[in-house]
């Protein structure tokens, strides 16, 4: 399967800093929203085959504003909106409740997961509009990371997948129905590739280096000059002729003559010939 994710800029920061990072990643306890993503990640890259793209991190709603995962592939689109959250859920068609572990009762929990699911698959299906792109229709996927989740469906609006349902998911996604071509997976994916890698709708010009400045810049000739041809506006005549001191008119009427003498002959010349076959 094919990852892309945003381009990272360095960023600096401090050995306390760096010390911090390296703590909390070993800590068992306190996992974030991010590092779900990156357990649910893993497994769809180790299930899927290359004719899969996953999208992390893209942002379609704003620099720094994380998005779901985004799959295409051909079984279609699909939003997989991966949370860390843990507890009693229950769930009937866009209705979300959480167990109140002191009341032991179910009450609205404090974020309604379908809705938010379905926003992000809405917020993508508008983003493709946008660029002309068309799309099948953008199926939510609601994922949890933490396997001490249970949830109590009863036709829930989205399809709902607890950590030990992942890998069944994936084999179904295999072995769904083409939605896709390759050819639409490519185009939907190079679109989305742009957001998270900018510098990708800025092609590079013929000459250009690295940096889009020419390597070699070609000295340029200034144009050849032509020489100067000086007609007059009347041509001599020759002496004779001059001697003679006819017009203009004449000239062109002896001229005309000439020619049709010319003529003649060469058609007496062929008449003969032919008369003498």
């Amino acid at each position: 399967m094919k990852l892309i994710e945003p381009t990272k800029k360095p960023v600096k920061t401090s050995q306390f800093q760096q010390l911090i990072d390296s703590v909390r990643e070993m800590l068992p306890f306190g996992k974030t929203e991010q590092q779900a993503r990156e357990a649910i990640l893993a497994h769809f890259m180790r299930g899927l085959d290359n004719r899969f793209t996953m999208l992390r991190d893209l942002p379609i709603e704003g620099p720094g504003i994380p998005f779901p995962l985004i799959l295409i592939g051909p079984s279609g689109v699909a939003v997989l909106n991966v949370s860390n959250d843990k507890g009693i859920f229950r769930a009937k068609d866009e209705s979300w409740w959480e167990l109140n572990k002191t009341t032991r009762s179910y009450g609205p929990a404090r974020r309604n997961l379908i809705k938010l699911s379905q926003a992000y698959a809405q917020r993508l299906a508008t983003f493709l509009d946008t660029q002309g792109k068309a799309h099948p229709e953008i199926w939510p996927v609601l994922i949890f990371a933490n396997p001490g989740v249970h949830v109590d469906t009863t036709r829930p609006a989205i399809r709902i997948v607890l950590m030990d349902g992942v890998d069944r998911l994936i084999a179904n996604l295999l072995k769904s129905e083409e939605v896709l071509q390759p050819t639409d997976i490519k185009v939907l994916s190079d679109t989305l590739e742009r957001v998270a890698k900018p510098e990708m709708a800025l092609p590079l010009g013929e000459g250009e280096d690295f940096f889009g400045k020419d390597l070699i810049q070609p000295v340029k000739k200034a144009p050849a000059k032509l020489p100067t041809v000086h007609i007059p506006e009347e041509m001599p005549l020759p002496g004779f002729l001059k001697r003679l001191n006819f017009t203009k008119k004449q000239l062109i009427i002896l001229g005309v003559m000439a020619v049709g003498t010319v003529l003649c002959l060469l058609a007496f010349i062929v008449v003969a010939f032919m008369l003498n076959m």
